[in-house]
Parts: C-alpha cells; sequence; structure tokens
C-alpha cells in the first residue's frame, strides 16, 4: 500500500516528527544566559575597535641622599638633570647624527601607524582589513611607561665632539623618564673586534671619567689583560671588568666586557634610579619635599632649585692609535 494511503502511518510519522523538534513551530526566546553571553561578546567586540587610551604612569620620585655631589654632570654635550629632550633633539641634529626614540610605546605606536596606512590602503581597495582592528587600537600594560629612550645607532666617536676619543663604532643613547622631564641617562656602547684596541679605548675612557670625577669609588676585581711577549692581547670571556664613581645625585660607569669573539666598552652617566631625574640641580644638603605623583598627561613641573657650579675638566690627552685588527 502507498505510504500517502496509510492514515494510521502517516499520523506516527507526524507525531514523530513533531517530538523531534524538526516541525515548522517558532524558535523558543532565548534563556538569560544566551544573553548575558551575547551581550558579553558585543561589549569585547567594542573594547576591540575602541579608540586606544594611554594608561596613566605615576613616578615616585625620591631627593638624593646624604654624600658628596658630582663635580660634573655634563656628558655627550648634554647635560644631565637639566637637559630637555628638545634641546637633544638639537643637539644630535646639529652633529649630523639619526636618532629616534626606542621605547616600547614609541616602537608600537609606530607600528600602528604603518599598520594603520595598510588598512586604509586595504579598504581603499575594495578590500577586508577589519582582522587588524583590535590590536591596532589596544594598548598593552608595558606601553604604561612613558620612558623616552633617545638612541643613536652607528655613532662613530669622533661624532661625539665632546673630547679625542680612540676610533669605535656604537650606539649613544639619551633616556628621559617622560618627554617633560629633564634627561637622567647618557651612555655610549661600543664594540671592538681587536681586544688590544678595546683596552685602549676603555683605558683611556677612565683616565678621562677620573680627571673629571677624581678617584673612582669602586675599583677593578680583577686585573687587565696584558700583551704577552708576542704582544697579543685577549680578555677573558664573560669576565666583566668595571668602574664606577657614585655621587648621591649620580653615577658614573665604565665597563669592558668580551662576548664570543668581540669585546664591548660601555660608558654610562646618569642619575641614580628612583632619584628625581632633576637632583644635580638641587642644592647640596637642601631639605626638599618629595615631588607629586604625575601622570603622562600633567606632569607638574619640578621645584627649581639652586644649580652648583661646575668645574671644568683638563682634556684628555690624545691617544695613540690602536693596534690593527689581526
Amino acid at each position: 500500500m502507498p505510504l500517502h494511503r496509510s492514515p494510521r502511518l502517516c499520523r506516527s510519522l507526524l507525531a514523530l516528527v513533531a517530538s523531534a523538534g524538526l516541525g515548522c513551530s517558532p524558535p523558543a526566546p532565548p534563556t538569560e544566559a544566551a544573553k548575558s553571553d551575547e551581550a558579553a561578546k558585543s561589549d569585547e567586540a567594542a573594547k576591540s575597535t575602541a579608540p586606544a587610551t594611554p594608561e596613566t604612569w605615576t613616578f615616585d620620585f625620591k631627593d638624593p641622599g646624604p654624600g658628596p655631589r658630582a663635580p660634573q654632570t655634563t656628558a655627550f654635550g648634554a647635560t644631565i638633570g637639566t637637559s630637555m629632550f628638545p634641546e637633544v633633539e638639537a643637539l644630535v641634529k646639529q652633529r649630523g647624527l639619526e636618532c629616534a626614540d626606542t621605547s616600547v610605546r614609541a616602537m608600537m605606536d609606530r607600528r600602528r601607524d604603518a599598520e594603520k596606512a595598510k588598512v586604509a590602503d586595504a579598504k581603499a581597495r575594495g578590500e577586508d582589513a577589519v582582522t587588524a582592528a583590535s590590536w591596532v587600537n589596544r594598548r598593552s600594560k608595558r606601553e604604561a611607561n612613558p620612558q623616552l629612550r633617545f638612541s643613536c645607532p652607528k655613532i662613530t666617536s669622533d661624532q661625539i665632539g665632546d673630547r679625542p676619543r680612540p676610533p669605535s663604532n656604537g650606539r649613544l643613547l639619551f633616556v628621559f623618564d617622560d618627554g617633560t622631564y629633564p634627561l637622567r641617562h647618557t651612555s655610549y656602547q661600543r664594540t671592538h673586534k681587536d681586544h688590544a684596541a678595546a683596552l685602549l679605548d676603555f683605558q683611556d675612557t677612565v683616565t678621562a671619567m677620573t680627571a673629571v670625577y677624581g678617584p673612582p669609588t669602586k675599583t677593578l676585581k680583577a686585573e687587565l689583560p696584558q700583551p704577552d711577549q708576542d704582544g697579543k692581547l685577549e680578555f677573558p670571556n664573560a669576565t666583566n671588568f668595571e668602574i664606577a664613581w657614585d655621587f648621591a645625585d649620580l653615577a658614573v660607569r665604565v665597563n669592558v666586557l668580551r662576548y664570543a669573539d668581540l669585546v664591548t666598552v660601555g660608558e654610562r652617566i646618569e642619575v641614580p634610579h628612583g632619584i628625581r631625574p632633576d637632583a644635580p640641580k638641587l642644592a647640596g644638603g637642601a631639605a626638599l619635599a618629595p615631588p607629586p605623583a604625575v601622570t603622562t598627561t600633567a606632569v607638574p613641573a619640578l621645584a627649581p632649585a639652586a644649580v652648583p657650579a661646575l668645574t671644568t675638566a683638563p682634556a684628555a690627552p690624545t691617544p695613540a692609535a690602536p693596534t690593527p685588527g689581526k
């Protein structure tokens, strides 16, 4: 018997379809849990496309403690505790150096600008470019730090212009806690293939720093390598040779370190970590109120103070030419 001619069988099949929910009845309204889940997804989507907002960053600077103050705070043509970013920017431009802010925030902003340009170009061609929206418009916690690291790579020693120096090639760095604060850190790090040239560079730098800051407060813990009877000189691997000058408002370090076949000479002058960056300008021993908490959007000016007299160190003698490389 044909299927459509069996009323009992048809009724059974219709009942089975209805019990399985395969009929044409309208869907049940969403539950409260489903509504909450949809709302959460909507909020997350809104956050991913919301414009980036800078995080608040609070400084907790302290005044310099007791002890002698540095007799001089100029380094690489700038003045620590006084020079502001526009002055340093003009300084390196005058010397023809190519420098850029290499802080996390600045690098991420440059990547965002590049990505936004790609998105705009894709939209202009009618392509879908929504996938990058979340990354472009959201900031990570690491970007909350407003530190400005103004780095000048591939600098030769004669481009610095502060004193006669042995030939070298390295990176000149200026660091500011924030673009509205004075210079905190300066350093020049360079690498030598010739170990004898690295030793000469290190010794020349120590001589120059001693002429400015006096005898070091921390000397070498190990003896520097000396040429053997054949005139060959080699630094031990992974041994850091460092000399330091410590003041209440300034820290000076000169070090030489070998890694693999290369030897790096480091020279840095900075306000110690945690001390207010304008510490070198403060009158020695003056009792000062702690600086207020600041953010990246509204930074109050630090209290003015007397500037101690600076001493001028004699120029270091012109060093002999380094031993040619192998």
